[in-house]
């Protein structure tokens, strides 16, 4: 769901909703798996200062999201 390969950009804000609508250890595991995604892209270099690459940008919106 991270790559706009594999969902593009005008069909993101869609996954977006059905998200929201997660409950339980879906929404945990969800949750789980994108904080270990933002560690990793932190440790490869993501900064909060510079512009975010999409990936890394999309993490953010989820862990906003649901968290």
């Amino acid at each position: 769901m991270y790559d706009r390969d594999q969902v593009p950009d005008e069909h993101f804000s869609t996954l977006l909703a059905y998200l929201e609508g997660l409950r339980g250890q879906a929404r945990e595991l969800t949750v789980r798996k994108a904080e270990v995604l933002m560690r990793e892209l932190d440790e490869a270099g993501a900064s909060a200062d510079a512009p975010l690459p999409g990936r890394t940008q999309r993490v953010r919106q989820v862990l906003q999201l649901l968290s």
